[in-house]
């Protein structure tokens, strides 16, 4: 998948980014401060649309609370998934640690399985309209 970003085209990476925040903190605040972050960043424009994977929640009820996401990154000048993902994956723990404390941490994944990204697809797209 290739987008077009201030005239310079990029690829777009599915991606997993796992967080791991403190006790108490919803899926929401992680995922408005991770695309605050990744849409702000200073140095190179990013797009990140995120979507929170299907089946992870706050659990345990003690201890941190970890959330996975489903993303779909990109990033102008930018064309290996494996530089994407670390740049992508240094700016989101520094903000995650930034908002959250020093504990808090976040990893991004690239290397998903064909079968992983069809089932995290249904998370970010929904399931397609099927004609009968």
């Amino acid at each position: 998948m290739t987008v077009v970003t201030g005239g310079a085209a990029a690829n777009a990476v599915m991606a997993v980014v796992r967080v791991e925040a403190p006790a108490g903190v919803e899926a929401d605040v992680v995922e408005a401060e991770l695309t605050r972050a990744l849409y702000t960043h200073r140095k190179r424009p990013m797009t990140v649309e995120l979507s929170l994977a299907d089946g992870t929640g706050p659990w345990p009820r003690r201890g941190p609370a970890r959330y996975a996401f489903v993303a779909v990154l990109t990033m102008s000048g930018c064309s290996e998934p494996e530089r994407l993902a670390a740049r992508i994956e240094k700016t989101a723990r520094k903000a995650i640690r930034r908002r959250f404390g020093r504990p808090a941490t976040a990893e991004v994944r690239t290397g998903i399985s064909g079968a992983e990204a069809g089932a995290y697809w249904f998370s970010v797209r929904g399931t397609p309209h099927r004609q009968f």
